[in-house]
């Protein structure tokens, strides 16, 4: 590392400590919560689907979701002059989700090189603050759709997607309402979309997933249907051979990107979404609980051995859905598409 590099790279350490009141941040810190504060902002203003979901902070490691947001009638008319009194009805009845927080580690380096490539840029700060923070964040996305288990030791060699670090929304339903998880059709394990299968078409299929969410929240208008890619570009291919050589219809593919609803639901792509997966909810019924007084940091740890200088995070976490019983999916791993002849 180049002295001058030193020079900054000190000085963002000694502005990190004063952040958080600590002597040194290159030793293991708890961040207060001013900064927890901020670094929730952070989360939420680096990917614009944490900005639509819920990332709150709790007290307690578990408990029960907090159940934010309504369903149901509330409306209601009492005539009082007869001596009767208006009740107060429950946001909604619907089942609480137990939650618990794991630790979560989000360890990176950044190589000596790359350092001194960027050190005498003004915004060296900022440069080395978000370096890996986008990455980190849409981990968290991954994690929250893929994630069935929370191992002690991770391998992200057999688990790519982060499915041992933290049981995400996808397991939520699996957990706590399977009845809302749709797993095969008329064959075994297998969900058939296509002609000839379960489903002749993507429309049809997010029907029936939206079919089993709880009555009293079914016609809800925040609902939305997420769909992965594979599923979107199936849909897409279809429809592109049957309409693309007539210009009018070609004009309205490509200006509606084929996406505008399904099932009479809007339908969104979001990064790290399994591609065949389908979910059924609002943004506003997922969450993320962060622990109060979990996060601990080390930042700006020289290893020279490795010639980088190591950044060491890690939080209490936990993917929870408000409302249970306001969310159903597909099981993706079972989705099969009808192509060259074929399912798969």
């Amino acid at each position: 590392m180049l002295e001058a590099t030193k020079v900054v790279l000190n000085a963002y350490i000694k502005e990190v400590a004063k952040q958080n009141g600590v002597a040194d941040a290159t030793q293991k810190f708890s961040v207060t919560p001013a900064a927890t504060q901020r670094l929730i902002a952070q989360i939420r203003e680096s990917n614009w689907f944490l900005k639509r979901i819920n990332i709150i902070p709790v007290i307690n490691q578990k408990g029960e979701a907090i159940g934010l947001g309504s369903s149901g009638m509330i409306a209601s008319r009492t005539d009082t002059s007869g001596g009767k009194t208006r009740k107060t009805k429950v946001a909604h009845s619907m089942k609480a989700m137990p939650y618990l927080c794991e630790q979560v580690n989000f360890d990176t380096h950044i190589r000596y090189s790359q350092l001194d490539a960027f050190a005498h840029l003004k915004n060296f700060n900022t440069i080395i603050s978000n370096q890996t923070r986008e990455q980190i964040n849409a981990n968290k996305i991954t994690i929250g759709f893929y994630g069935a288990s929370c191992e002690a030791n991770t391998n992200s060699t057999t688990n790519p997607n982060g499915e041992d670090v933290c049981k995400g929304w996808f397991q939520a339903i699996r957990d706590h309402n399977s009845k809302a998880m749709l797993t095969q059709g008329k064959t075994v394990d297998e969900i058939r979309i296509g002609e000839g299968g379960d489903f002749i078409n993507l429309d049809l299929a997010v029907m029936n997933v939206k079919g089993l969410l709880h009555d009293a929240c079914e016609n809800d208008a925040d609902l939305i249907a997420i769909i992965g890619t594979d599923l979107l570009a199936y849909e897409k291919a279809k429809f592109y051979a049957k309409n693309g050589n007539t210009p009018s219809e070609k004009a309205k593919i490509e200006e509606t990107q084929v996406i505008g609803t399904y099932g009479g639901l809007p339908a969104v792509s979001v990064p790290g979404f399994p591609p065949s997966g389908i979910l059924v909810t609002s943004y506003k019924n997922l969450s993320i609980y962060i622990q109060e007084g979990s996060i601990r940091r080390s930042v700006g740890k020289q290893n020279d051995e490795r010639d980088q200088v190591e950044n060491f995070e890690s939080m209490n976490i936990a993917y929870v859905i408000e409302q249970i019983e306001k969310a159903a999916a597909v099981e993706f791993d079972n989705v099969k598409l009808w192509i060259d002849g074929a399912w798969v």
